[in-house]
C-alpha cells in the first residue's frame, strides 16, 4: 500500500505519530506519541482533580445523579477544554504531516524506479 495512504491512516485512525514511524521519520513520531501520552496523562490528572474537588466539598449525595451533574458542571474545566483542543490540533497535524511525508517518499521511490 502507497504511505502517502497506510501512514494518514495509521496516524488518524490508530496513534497520532505512527505514521511518521511508518515514514521513517523515527524522531518526530516518537515526539508526537510522547506528546499525546503527556496531553492523555494531564486530562486524567485535571478530570481527577475534578472529581476530587466535588467529592472532598462534601454533602455529595450519589443517589441523586442530577445533583451530581450540577456539582461536575460548576467546577473550572477550561484546562480540560485545552487539553483537549491541543490534542485535536496534534492529531490533525500528524495526519497532515504523515501524508505529506508519505506522498514525498512515494514519488521518491517512483522516480528512482523510472531511473
Amino acid at each position: 500500500m502507497q504511505k502517502a495512504i497506510l501512514s494518514p491512516i495509521c496516524s488518524g485512525l490508530v496513534i497520532p505519530g505512527l505514521g511518521q514511524i511508518i515514514n521513517q521519520d523515527l524522531k518526530k513520531g516518537i515526539i508526537i506519541l510522547c506528546a499525546v501520552f503527556a496531553l492523555f496523562v494531564a486530562g486524567i490528572v485535571r478530570l481527577l482533580q475534578i472529581i476530587h474537588s466535588v467529592f472532598r466539598s462534601g454533602h455529595t449525595d450519589l443517589s441523586d445523579p442530577q445533583a451530581l451533574m450540577a456539582r461536575l458542571g460548576a467546577e473550572d474545566s477550561t484546562m480540560l477544554w485545552c487539553l483537549g483542543i491541543a490534542f485535536v490540533v496534534l492529531w490533525l497535524y500528524a495526519v497532515v504531516d504523515a501524508y505529506r511525508g508519505g506522498r514525498k517518499m512515494d514519488q521518491l521511490e517512483t522516480g528512482s524506479l523510472m531511473k
